[in-house]
């Protein structure tokens, strides 16, 4: 994605999606995974929000002196939005996100770095929100939006510009400890290349296992998992049941389901699962759904689910699923 052209007037200020990158987001990577963002509920601990008070933590970068264009301000905005397990979220979908914080923050030195912290509270109930979509300040797992820039600029108020935009970052992991044998994951997404709600050219889902994490989700991951019950090691073999979206009611086209073992004789393959389906310009919810029966218990298996628009990446999720 290019730019947000709001916040064209400075270079210099910058947020990770993956550590070292100095604001280049990769589209290719788990640019979804940045470690400047995290959410720490007072009971359940990182990746979910609790019904009182809860810690966001934002950090930011600023290049050297000399290596970009200031703005010349003497200070920096920092907005915290939050949503519901969602692939695509937008700030002016009533329901698709909640901006939480909204505070000004220190200007870093040049090559330096600031951490700001942002205390959120939930409120007290749930309201489902006009286009059926469930509060995305309700208590549990949350994707994490941080936007950093100079005071005197503004950021678009339609798109989050991510991966793209170096003053703008995205958290997006869940961990779910279960017993089932069956997983349904409910996932907000829409197309956000179309601007009225038609069902139009489709978008690609794609959900990859990760028998191989690179050194940075492993990390990520372990550091959820490791406080929890049960947990013994990260699955490294597929699934034999697989595991895949639910197209149930939509428009889907070009399925490919390799989430099974390969067959004797084929070549081994990474598990996957993708299809072609009509999304509509406005949030929606669709179901991603996994078969752990074969699963030994203590194993987490750890997905990347991934929508794409013409090759053009719109969002992404990773999900690790721990079997008790």
């Amino acid at each position: 994605m290019p730019d947000d052209p709001g916040l064209a007037g400075d270079t210099c200020i910058f947020m990770e999606a993956i550590p070292g990158d100095g604001g280049l987001q990769n589209p290719t990577n788990v640019w979804w995974l940045s470690p400047d963002i995290t959410l720490t509920g007072h009971t359940s601990g990182l990746e979910n929000a609790d019904a009182g008070p809860n810690k966001i933590l934002v950090r930011f970068h600023r290049k050297p002196a000399g290596a970009c264009n200031f703005s010349g301000d003497e200070s920096i905005t920092v907005e915290a939005w939050v949503a519901n397990p969602s692939l695509v979220m937008a700030p002016h979908f009533h329901g698709s996100a909640a901006r939480v914080g909204f505070i000004g923050s220190s200007l870093p030195a040049e090559g330096g770095s600031h951490t700001q912290q942002i205390d959120w509270t939930p409120p007290p109930a749930s309201i489902p929100s006009a286009i059926g979509v469930e509060n995305p300040q309700k208590p549990g797992p949350k994707c994490l939006v941080a936007l950093c820039y100079p005071d005197s600029l503004t950021p678009s108020s339609t798109k989050f510009f991510v991966p793209g935009d170096q003053h703008v970052a995205q958290h997006n992991l869940s961990v779910l400890s279960t017993t089932d044998a069956k997983v349904a994951f409910k996932i907000n997404t829409f197309n956000p290349s179309v601007s009225v709600n038609l069902l139009l050219p489709a978008v690609k889902l794609r959900a990859v296992m990760d028998l191989a994490p690179n050194t940075f989700v492993k990390k990520t991951v372990l550091t959820r998992l490791n406080p929890l019950a049960g947990f013994q090691q990260l699955r490294t073999e597929p699934l034999p049941l697989g595991f895949g979206f639910d197209l149930t009611g939509l428009q889907a086209t070009q399925v490919v389901d390799n989430s099974h073992p390969p067959i004797a004789g084929i070549p081994p393959h990474i598990p996957s699962f993708e299809a072609l389906v009509q999304m509509p310009a406005t949030p929606t919810q669709i179901t991603f759904g996994v078969n752990l029966k074969e699963a030994r218990p203590g194993e987490a298996c750890i997905f990347h689910l991934i929508q794409t628009f013409k090759d053009l990446p719109q969002g992404g999720l990773t999900l690790v699923v721990l079997k008790r």
